[in-house]
């Protein structure tokens, strides 16, 4: 599967690549071919780029449980870094990407803190936010929200959007490797949400989804997605939170 996922890329790479070979040495050198094929090898290259990378992240989610290395991490600190580093990207789609995060009675940001390994927790909220932003059409809107369960001992994460959503009876198929979700166009790898459920997996958490909207017939507004991983907190083996 993988290797059938890379072949698209990096062909549109040898194609373009080829095509502006030939341009020069048919002594036409037209400015305006160049650079679209030197466009077009960028955006291949990326692709093949963010594929490797969720080969990598895949791999490191699925390793044997003995590497898992947890620490208290806060949560709101990793959703907040990771909507800051895909904001250039949501402005250039003109879509409204925002963070939500718990507070205390003052208005203070209140702490959401777990036992978790950072760097795979990290890329379970930098996939959903990537899938969030591949659906959601321009002009839409991307929130993602921390908060704590009021019992105390777990810790939430939604990343909701404005986009075509997803059918119910396609909200298990989605966690698998590799599956798009039918009728849409979307140019992706169909790992992210695979990578999403391993991680949470590993850290024995739970993901469900459901509607941001409700559904109304198709030519309603789109109902949206809501992903929410429910994170335990990990206070009942690790002993009491830091202060």
């Amino acid at each position: 599967d993988a290797a059938h996922q890379l072949k698209t890329p990096l062909a549109g790479l040898r194609t373009q690549a080829e095509l502006a070979q030939r341009e020069i040495d048919g002594g036409r050198g037209d400015p305006k071919s160049i650079k679209h094929s030197l466009r077009q090898i960028a955006v291949s290259s990326q692709r093949a780029a963010h594929m490797v990378n969720q080969l990598l992240s895949m791999a490191r989610a699925d390793a044997d449980s003995t590497t898992l290395r947890p620490q208290w991490v806060e949560l709101g600190a990793i959703a907040r870094a990771v909507v800051r580093d895909f904001v250039p990207r949501a402005m250039e789609r003109r879509i409204d990407l925002g963070y939500e995060g718990p507070e205390d009675e003052t208005g203070a940001a209140r702490p959401a803190r777990l036992m978790a390994e950072p760097v795979l927790l990290g890329e379970l909220v930098r996939n959903l936010v990537d899938n969030a932003l591949q659906y959601t059409p321009s002009g839409g809107t991307v929130t993602a929200r921390v908060s704590i369960d009021p019992a105390g001992d777990a810790v939430l994460l939604e990343v909701e959007d404005t986009g075509p959503g997803i059918a119910p009876s396609e909200r298990d198929l989605v966690f698998q490797p590799f599956y798009r979700a039918l009728g849409t166009l979307v140019d992706g790898s169909g790992l992210g949400l695979a990578i999403v459920q391993e991680v949470a997996k590993r850290h024995g958490a739970t993901v469900s989804i459901d509607d941001t909207r409700p559904r109304r017939g198709e030519t309603a507004e789109a109902p949206g997605a809501r992903f929410t991983v429910r994170l335990p907190r990990g206070t009942r083996d690790v002993g009491a939170l830091p202060a």
